[in-house]
């Protein structure tokens, strides 16, 4: 797990926000969703989840996932300025993704 969060922060070390937000808006979602790699990656994982009971890993796993949607949705694209009214839900949604992930890997170890 320290490992993963190693090169998640050498990535926004290397790119900052307006570069990562590009690269998620210039991936296309349709060809991903139609690789059968991708569904066998989404397979084995969730395989590997119910049979090692691993729903902390999962937990995760889904945070990145709605991050990333978050970053697509929210913030503007580079060159724009950010506004107030994109800025807050952004904020909001980050808080909200901590404190989900504080409760159920800090405080409800167990």
């Amino acid at each position: 797990m320290s490992e993963i969060w190693a090169k998640i922060l050498g990535f926004l070390k290397e790119y900052n926000m307006t570069k990562a937000g590009d690269a998620v808006r210039n991936l296309d979602w349709n060809a991903m969703i139609h690789n059968p790699l991708f569904w066998l990656a989404i397979i084995l994982f969730v395989g590997w989840v119910v049979w090692k009971k691993a729903l902390r890993t999962l937990l995760v796993v889904c945070s990145l996932a709605i991050f990333v949607v978050l970053l697509h949705h929210t913030l503007p694209p580079s060159g724009e300025t950010l506004t107030l009214e994109k800025l807050l839900p952004f904020a909001g949604g980050c808080l909200g993704l901590l404190a989900l992930n504080i409760y159920f890997l800090i405080i409800r170890n167990g």
